[in-house]
């Protein structure tokens, strides 16, 4: 994958008379750390968000996989930025202090059926755990043995499926980084993105269409919003 050139980056930011920046959270404004609790945003970082989402030219999301109590938490501050919690399933939009469940998922019920098979994986792969969110549900391994949590992931994520298969086809596994994740089908970053620039362009008088869309990301989950941004040149953006 290319570098961006940062030379031209700077131009187009200078030429551009509106903005959109999607970033995700993990890995890219905070590192991958062995604690996830312990990755929070430095106060350099807190500066620059605030600054960037300062300008009113720019329109900066974060679309996190956290839950909505930690980005209210550590972010929420922040007021012009807008947050995403679970690849979409909540958002608080900029300059507002509302959640909006945009999920549409009421019926929690596979919860249980998922726990069963998590719990099962917690007791037989040293130093993973289960974090369960308010719509998904996640079974992190990044402080297992690496061969050992490999291996467990693998069958964990075979046992998911077979059990999604049999109950509800309207769940999905997703691999993340060291970490799988249960959750609604359709519940991605991509879908938001869409969704954000729709909007973006819906809310200004000329009804234009942002000429820089800067999309930031780390890992698999974030590959959404690559798909989207690859279908740019049809809406008359320039992707980054």
């Amino acid at each position: 994958m290319a570098l961006l050139d940062h030379s031209d980056l700077l131009v187009r930011y200078q030429n551009a008379s509106s903005r959109l920046f999607l970033f995700d959270y993990d890995g890219t404004l905070t590192p991958i750390v062995r604690d996830p609790k312990k990755a929070l945003p430095t106060a350099a970082t807190v500066r620059t968000l605030e600054r960037i989402s300062a300008d009113p030219l720019n329109e900066f999301w974060i679309i996190s996989g956290r839950d909505a109590r930690f980005l209210d938490q550590h972010l929420g501050f922040i007021k012009p930025i807008g947050l995403s919690a679970e690849h979409g399933a909540f958002v608080r939009r900029p300059n507002t202090n509302q959640w909006e469940n945009i999920s549409g998922s009421g019926d929690l019920s596979w919860h249980a059926d998922i726990l069963l098979i998590f719990s099962d994986f917690v007791r037989t792969t040293h130093g993973s755990w289960i974090e369960r969110k308010d719509v998904a549900i996640t079974w992190h391994y990044r402080n297992a043995p690496i061969e050992e949590g490999a291996k467990q992931a693998v069958d964990c994520k075979k046992r998911l499926e077979e059990k999604i298969s049999q109950t509800s086809s309207n769940l999905e596994v997703i691999n993340g980084k060291m970490v799988l994740e249960v959750r609604p089908r359709g519940l991605n970053k991509g879908t938001l993105a869409q969704q954000i620039i729709d909007d973006h362009t819906n809310k200004r008088d000329e009804r234009k269409s942002p000429d820089f869309v800067l999309s930031v990301g780390d890992d698999v989950t974030d590959e959404g919003e690559t798909h989207y941004q690859n279908d740019c040149p049809k809406r008359g953006l320039t992707p980054l």
